[in-house]
């Protein structure tokens, strides 16, 4: 009897959105701060999607391919926020530093020109690089995240019960002649 493939792409999909926006958006990404929160929280979202769509019993394998796909989906989601909200980012940056000025804290000559670039967008291969390295780094964390739901959320095998042995005859019973 052969046991159907889960469909791991719906639950990476939903799980991967949800932790690409908790990692994407400001301060709402501090949670990554903490052990990887929302990527080890995709994964585990993901396999306990992938559990309640499930029949059969999952394997952590099961786990850490639904967590791979989780953890790529929220490094391209997280890369898509960071690159729409960079320039409200760079302005918030800039009125940070014109607080820390206004303190009376001397700052660098040409700190303008590091935060204003050229135009305040990154280059494509600099955006690319970035994916790379967060799918990466998400990749690992979300198979981690994927194993630790299958053994939270998953079906677990039924125990086998030891094997029973026969009865063995008394020893010395005295038929001896």
């Amino acid at each position: 009897m052969t046991q159907q493939r889960p469909e791991y792409f719906r639950p990476a999909l939903i799980a991967g959105a949800v932790a690409g926006v908790l990692s994407g958006l400001p301060f709402v990404s501090i949670g990554n701060c903490f052990c990887c929160l929302w990527i080890v929280g995709g994964g585990a979202l993901a396999a306990n999607l992938l559990a309640k769509t499930t029949g059969g019993v999952l394997t952590s394998g099961d786990g850490a391919i639904v967590g791979a796909l989780t953890g790529i989906t929220a490094a391209v989601v997280d890369s898509l926020i960071g690159l729409l909200l960079r320039p409200f980012n760079m302005e918030l940056a800039k009125g940070i530093i014109d607080r820390i000025s206004n303190l009376g804290y001397d700052m660098p000559e040409n700190w303008e020109s590091l935060l204003s670039g050229p135009s305040g967008m990154t280059s494509p291969a600099l955006f690319f690089i970035g994916l790379f390295i967060s799918a990466a780094v998400f990749t690992v964390i979300g198979i981690l995240g994927g194993i630790i739901g299958v053994s939270l959320f998953a079906k677990k095998l039924p125990k086998a019960s030891p094997p029973a042995t026969p009865p063995t005859a008394p020893q010395g019973s005295g038929d001896a002649a």
